[in-house]
Order: C-alpha cells, then sequence, then structure tokens
C-alpha cells in the first residue's frame, strides 16, 4: 500500500512536470518528444508502482494468514475447552437429576410411611383409653430415666384396673408412705388449639384448654386420692405428658397452679415429675440407709451386751484358773514336800537296817 502511494506521487510529479516542459518548449517536436518520454516514465513508474503493489499486498496476505492462522488455532483451542466444560456441565447435571430422582424417590416413600404412621398414631389416640396409655408410656420411660423400679420404688395399675378409680401410679415413700399420680393427656384440646386457621378461633381454642385442664383437676381432687388416714401424703401428682400443653394452660389461667394447690393438687410436665421422682428415689435411698443403719446399731447393741457377759464370763473363768493355779503351786509345793519327808525317812530307815529286797519291793 505505501509503494502504491509512493508511486502515485511520483507519477503526479512528474506528469506535472512534463506539463510544464511541455509549456515550456514551444518546439512541436521536442513537446512530442518530451510528451512521449513523459508517457514512457509514465508508464516505468506505473509499472513500478503495481509490482510495488502487488508485493506490499502479497506480504499484508502472507501476514493477514498467518495472524488468522494462529487465531483460529486459539480460538480452536478456546472452543474444545468450552466444549470440554459443557460436556463436564453435561455430566453434573445428569448425576444430579439422577440423584434428585433417587432422593425425591427416597422422600416420597418416606412421606408416604410418614402419612401412614400419622394416620396410625390419630387411630391410636383417638380413644380416651389409648390416649391414657399413651400418656402413661411417657411416664414409664421418665420413671425408667430416673432410676425408679416397679413394685420397688412404685406401683402402677393394669390394664384390667383402668376403670376403677384407683390412681395409675403409687409411689412408696419413707415411713410406709405413699403418694398417688394421675396421667392425662388433653389431645384433643390441644390439637384443635394447633389447627386453629385464626387467632380468634386459636384464642378459643387455647381457653378450652386450659378448662379441660381445670376440670381434670377438679376431677381428680374429687377421687379420694389423698387419703392421709391410709398413708398417702397430703396432695395428689397430676401429670400432664407434654411440656407444651403445661406452658400453654398455665399460660392462658395463671391461677391453675393455685387452685390445684388448693386443691391439694400437684400440676407436673415431664420435667418437673422427673425432678419429683429423683428426690423421691433419694428419699426411698436415705430412709433405707437410716433403716439399715438403725438395724446395724441394734446389731452392735446387741453384740456389746454379749460381749459384757463373755467378759463377765472369762473374768470369772480366769479367777477361777487363778485360783487352781494357787492350788496347784500348793500341792506341787507344800503338799509334795509334806508328803516326801515321811518317805526319806522310810527310805533312811530302810537303809539303815538294810531290809531284803522283796520287803522294798512290797
Amino acid at each position: 500500500m505505501t509503494g502504491f502511494i509512493v508511486g502515485l506521487l511520483v507519477g503526479i510529479v512528474i506528469g506535472a512536470a512534463a506539463t510544464i516542459i511541455v509549456t515550456l518548449i514551444r518546439s512541436r517536436a521536442e513537446r512530442q518528444h518530451i510528451a512521449a518520454t513523459a508517457q514512457q516514465m509514465r508508464e516505468t513508474f506505473a509499472a513500478l508502482a503495481a509490482e510495488a503493489l502487488d508485493a506490499n499486498s502479497k506480504r499484508l496476505a502472507d501476514q493477514a494468514a498467518a495472524t488468522l492462522e494462529s487465531k483460529k488455532a486459539l480460538i480452536d483451542q478456546s472452543v474444545s475447552a468450552v466444549n470440554e466444560r459443557l460436556n463436564q456441565l453435561g455430566q453434573f447435571m445428569q448425576k444430579t437429576e439422577s440423584d434428585r430422582r433417587e432422593s425425591f424417590g427416597s422422600l416420597t416413600s418416606s412421606l408416604a410411611s410418614l402419612s401412614l404412621t400419622t394416620g396410625e398414631l390419630h387411630k391410636v389416640l383417638a380413644s380416651t383409653q389409648r390416649r391414657g396409655a399413651w400418656g402413661e408410656k411417657m411416664a414409664d420411660d421418665i420413671l425408667r430415666l430416673a432410676g425408679l423400679v416397679k413394685n420397688v420404688n412404685y406401683s402402677r395399675q393394669s390394664a384390667e384396673d383402668a376403670e376403677s378409680g384407683r390412681p395409675d401410679f403409687t409411689f412408696f415413700l419413707p415411713n410406709d408412705l405413699k403418694v398417688n399420680m394421675d396421667v392425662k393427656f388433653p389431645l384433643d384440646a390441644y390439637r384443635n388449639y394447633l389447627d386453629a386457621e385464626t387467632e380468634d378461633v386459636r384464642e378459643g381454642e387455647l381457653r378450652s384448654l386450659a378448662a379441660a385442664v381445670r376440670n381434670h383437676i377438679r376431677a381428680v381432687a374429687g377421687r379420694g386420692y389423698v387419703d392421709v388416714k391410709g398413708g398417702t401424703v397430703d396432695y395428689v401428682i397430676v401429670f400432664l405428658a407434654s411440656e407444651q400443653i403445661v406452658s400453654l394452660a398455665l399460660g392462658a389461667q395463671p391461677d391453675l397452679v393455685d387452685e390445684a394447690l388448693a386443691k391439694k393438687v400437684v400440676l407436673a410436665s415431664p420435667m418437673t415429675l422427673y425432678a419429683m421422682l429423683a428426690v423421691i428415689r433419694q428419699a426411698a435411698e436415705n430412709a433405707n440407709i437410716m433403716r439399715t443403719a438403725d438395724e446395724v446399731l441394734a446389731l452392735l447393741a446387741a453384740f456389746n451386751k454379749q460381749w459384757q457377759l463373755y467378759c463377765d464370763k472369762m473374768d470369772k473363768l480366769g479367777q477361777r484358773l487363778d485360783q487352781a493355779a494357787s492350788e496347784y503351786e500348793d500341792l506341787h509345793t507344800t503338799r509334795t514336800s509334806q508328803l516326801q519327808r515321811p518317805l526319806d525317812k522310810i527310805e533312811d530307815l530302810r537303809a539303815a537296817r538294810e531290809l531284803p529286797s522283796d520287803l522294798e519291793q512290797g
């Protein structure tokens, strides 16, 4: 491109110079000669310019081709990398979709199982007796956690005695005392509270829940579970098998506690029941320790009495032994000496008279 421009400029200059020369030279022949020369120069320079333009065009074309080849290689490399990443992304998406389908299948199965379990649980808790059994099962778990042993620390009514009016549980206390416990699980009122769709309805169901707990307190207070003459303490425990039910009932009716205590009823949630049972177990253990200590003291007293008798007998025996030893010493010394003297005299007489040996033997 540069050679073309240079050739073009040279041609223009030469053309201008030739025009000036032609103008200055008046001779026609000279003008023709000069014109021919100028035409020849013009053609020569045009050829040179065309040749320079071709060379430059060829060089530019080669450079452009080389640049295009390198750009193409870079583009191919980039496209290859993009294709590889797209393939990896496709594989990841396929694996994710497979995992999603598998997880969705497991979730669907779990939801179906949960729905079935919920339905069965709803059926189980539909009857009052089964709800009571559910509450008693929770009480059993707490008793086990507290370390109490059935028929040792407590007793519970059997399924046959469920309608007999007996307390659900009876705990054994020191000094032959006992405390009774009734189990309550007001599921219907609690479920209605949870299913309420508006705040007004929920407030009404909450009042109904508190009323259900209050009515049960009054019912238990009239069942004769507190019998001081019969060996019970001066209160009965009412176990509500849900922390949230207790919290909701006391939040709606804070005077429930005062009314319950006035009727000799102690409300217990799972946590407070565990604390009560821990105290009962500790009291029973302390009573057993004290009872054992009393028995040990009684045994020590009996042993001490026998020990004194033994010591007295030993003293008397010692005195008798001392007396026997003294008498033995007297026999061994004085009496033996007194008996030996006549024998010595007899021996002396025999020896003096030389008695015969047969007399000696006799």
